[in-house]
């Protein structure tokens, strides 16, 4: 597949009005990373979620055109809401949020949204939210999903938590804001807030839930295995991917 050659793209929140309605006109597709903030291990930092979906929004706009989203950091679901740090909302409340401002996004020009959720637990949301506006708008392309799902038509992309695939991503997406030196044991009490630990009666299977364990919080393998070329060669197909999908779109719309 050939790399289409580099095309405008702006953040939604950084664009005055002209800018915006320019960029639209010339490229009506809207990119909104969905992520969460939640404990990821300690070597990720606390909003990995959506940092990974936006940058991989990001690649995609500087090929497709368009525009980025302001991340929507309040969302729901995982095994992680007695962790240190993790904010987790009712799920019902993102769903609403979702489904009003793409219909808005919608209704203000574009012709593509893509909804990429970094927090894998939106899929269920997105998959409840999302059919009926496609139903009502069936001119408009709309792409939603994790980065394992959203072309799982095509692409098999492996995802976990905080571990040796997620961690990868990071490596290729975001390297400045992994540490991997941080996976070290014997951490403590520092790992929980003052509540102590959750009931081993309610915890997330294959999570590990001692501070102890330099794997600690993480379901999946060990990601001191992780690199950057691990995480780019699933991430750049994906990329191409949704890049072709969108232009294709759009020319024959």
């Amino acid at each position: 597949m050939t790399t289409p050659s580099p095309r405008p793209w702006g953040r939604y929140e950084e664009l005055r009005p002209d800018q915006l309605d320019r960029l639209v006109a010339a490229s009506p597709i809207a990119f909104w990373p969905l992520g969460l903030l939640e404990h990821h291990s300690w070597h990720l930092p606390i909003g990995f979620d959506g940092l990974k979906a936006d940058r991989i929004c990001q690649r995609v706009a500087a090929g497709a055109g368009g525009v980025v989203l302001p991340t929507m950091w309040w969302g729901g679901g995982g095994g992680h809401g007695p962790f240190r740090w993790t904010h987790y909302q009712d799920e019902s409340n993102g769903g609403a949020v979702v489904a009003t401002t793409v219909t808005q996004l919608l209704r203000h020009g574009f012709r593509a949204v893509v909804l990429l959720a970094g927090h894998y637990p939106w899929q269920a949301t997105l998959d409840q939210v999302m059919p009926p506006l496609r139903h009502q708008y069936p001119d408009a392309l709309l792409l939603w999903g994790t980065e394992m799902s959203i072309a799982a038509d095509s692409l098999d992309l492996a995802g976990d938590h905080a571990a040796l695939e997620e961690t990868s991503y990071g490596l290729a997406l975001l390297p400045e804001l992994v540490d991997l030196d941080e996976l070290r044991p014997g951490r403590g009490a520092e790992a929980w807030p003052p509540a102590g630990p959750p009931a081993e009666s309610s915890r997330h299977p294959g999570v590990e839930h001692d501070p102890n364990e330099p794997l600690f919080a993480q379901l999946g393998a060990d990601p001191r295995e992780a690199t950057a070329s691990r995480g780019e060669e699933a991430l750049t197909p994906l990329v191409e991917h949704l890049t072709q999908r969108l232009l294709e779109h759009l020319e024959g719309a």
